[in-house]
């Protein structure tokens, strides 16, 4: 019997077997009812995490330790993701969003008590934009002054547009007047690291032993392929909120496995994405199933430096060859929608423009301009992914789609995360799987990805005329007239296709009904400091039935 098989066995005997009768002969809930005796929140997190220096990665699962170990100027409100005070009090930008002033808490400590303040921000956004440090978010500092110039190594990092006017006062002179800028804040790229512990221990700051954060919980202990303990933060400056006295992050990234460890109770709650699609619709039937609309996309980045690539004509082709209903709803089925389009639906005031839809025609048509008819003399192209059921079932369709409708071949090659986010950062593929979870609520967010030479722009597509539009909009003041710019960037990026758009995710995760203050929102964030362990959830439930 082969491995994904007995996985596959091993998840429809929990389906059969799975279940806790509630008090009501109402749905049963998936798997063992039992909850921690302490305050300890179980969470399955996804792939391993690549580094805990929250400038030296951008993944995912990586992101759920930055921002509960570090602290920014602001953090996300769990339920409406609207930035919240945190290490800054209060802020306010002047008339034309051009510089923003941050008043900062005085009580804010780092985790071995070193106050924090204004000169520490300084330091670490100095640090994250210097080209040393290689960040895949040195770009977040381009809406800084001088962030590009000092992230390509212009200008000293001493030229960034931010400076201490005292002790807890930030002040930050934009690139260009950045109305949106309060909104990206709640971002780990914008958090304070530790300068002392980073200067005395140089790359070994982040192991448990030398590690130092701002955040509400500390790394206590990081044993690879098996757990991240998250520990309380006791010097927190808001450490009477936190109710939890660890975080256990484990690392699995099969579908199959995160459904059978939250079925035998080993894991509280399971990050969206990581249970096996061909169960979803039987999960939803459980109480402790949750779903909803999610701010993230799927995509394949194209290399346009490469081959055929290089010819939109065979990008266009690639991308109307795609019955992306079919994938989105029988390949996948976890509510996932078809992307014509590349910023996700969610933006308030933000209308996407239209997007081409499935014409293996007019593709077959394109392929043949190119100089491929029927598909010959196309060379064999390798799409990478990394490792995951759903990504295997979504690039083996792509594969055959490709086969059937313009008669090419397509390798596949799957790749352990590390080593896959690795491979597309040096643009070492022809196509790769790709996503984006927005970082805040705004079209910026995606369609910043390419709008520049960065490590986040992995087809490595740099066009002067897509650069200026994104100018133009994330400049404009009036948000009206800044969507409309942005829809027009949008719609050349379609047209010229350095990213096919696959499809938009959805929520689809499991949750135990005593994990309280953790929410469904369109990022699937999730601070932890406002998460709890309700041991009297069945009464409070009881409660409120009629």
């Amino acid at each position: 019997m082969n491995a994904k098989r007995s996985k596959f066995l091993l998840v429809l005997a929990a389906l059969a077997l799975a279940g806790c009768t509630s008090t009501d002969a109402g749905p049963l809930f998936f798997g063992k009812l039992v909850p921690p005796t302490d305050n300890v929140l179980r969470v399955g997190n996804g792939a391993e995490p690549r580094s805990f220096d929250p400038h030296k990665s951008s993944g995912i699962p990586e992101s759920h330790i930055f921002d509960n170990v570090h602290e920014g100027l602001t953090g996300y409100d769990p339920r409406t993701l609207a930035p919240r005070p945190a290490m800054a009090r209060h802020w306010q930008a002047d008339a034309s969003a051009g510089v923003w002033t941050f008043t900062l808490r005085q009580d804010g400590r780092f985790s071995d008590g070193t106050p924090i303040t204004a000169r520490d921000f300084v330091w670490t956004w100095r640090r994250i934009a210097t080209p040393d440090t290689a960040s895949p978010y040195a770009s977040f500092m381009y809406y800084v002054k001088n962030g590009q110039a000092v992230a390509e190594g212009k200008l000293p990092p001493e030229k960034l547009g931010v400076s201490a006017v005292d002790e807890y006062t930030l002040r930050v002179e934009m690139e260009k007047p950045t109305a949106f800028f309060a909104k990206m804040t709640p971002h780990y790229a914008f958090t304070v690291l530790p300068r002392h512990a980073i200067e005395k221990y140089g790359d070994l700051w982040t192991r448990p032993k030398n590690f130092v954060g701002s955040g509400p919980f500390v790394i206590a202990e990081a044993v690879p392929y098996s757990q991240v303990v998250l520990k309380k933060n006791p010097l927190y400056w808001d450490s009477g909120r936190v109710r939890l006295d660890k975080v256990v992050l484990i690392p699995a990234q099969e579908e199959s496995q995160n459904a059978n460890l939250y079925r035998a109770g080993e894991i509280d709650v399971v990050f969206s994405n990581y249970l096996p699609a061909p169960f979803i619709r039987k999960l939803r039937t459980y109480r402790d199933f949750q779903g909803g609309a999610q701010f993230t996309n799927y995509y394949y980045s194209l290399n346009v430096k490469r081959g055929p690539l290089k010819d939109v004509r065979v990008r266009r082709a690639l991308n109307l060859a795609l019955d992306k209903k079919a994938i989105a709803e029988r390949f996948v089925g976890r509510g996932e929608k078809p992307a014509a389009t590349f910023v996700p639906p969610g933006v308030p005031g933000y209308v996407p423009p239209p997007g081409p839809g499935y014409d293996p025609e007019t593709a077959r048509r394109l392929l043949a301009e190119a100089g491929y008819p029927g598909g010959k003399g196309f060379p064999v192209l390798t799409l990478y992914y990394n490792t995951q059921e759903n990504h295997r079932t979504v690039a083996q369709a792509a594969q055959r789609m490709w086969k059937e409708q313009l008669g090419i071949r397509i390798n596949l090659q799957n790749e352990e995360w590390q080593t896959f986010q690795a491979r597309r950062e040096r643009r070492d593929f022809d196509v790769a799987r790709d996503s984006w979870v927005g970082d805040y609520i705004d079209p910026s967010t995606y369609l910043d990805l390419l709008s520049r030479d960065t490590l986040q722009n992995h087809p490595g597509w740099v066009d002067p005329k897509y650069t200026r539009l994104m100018n133009q909009a994330n400049a404009e003041p009036d948000e009206q007239k800044r969507n409309c710019l942005l829809r027009e960037a949008e719609a050349y990026l379609i047209d010229q296709m350095p990213v096919i758009p696959v499809y938009f995710y959805a929520l689809a995760y499991m949750k135990k009904p005593w994990v309280a203050g953790w929410y469904p929102n369109l990022l699937d964030q999730h601070p932890f400091k406002y998460v709890s362990i309700d041991r009297d959830w069945p009464q409070r439930r009881l409660a409120r039935q009629p």
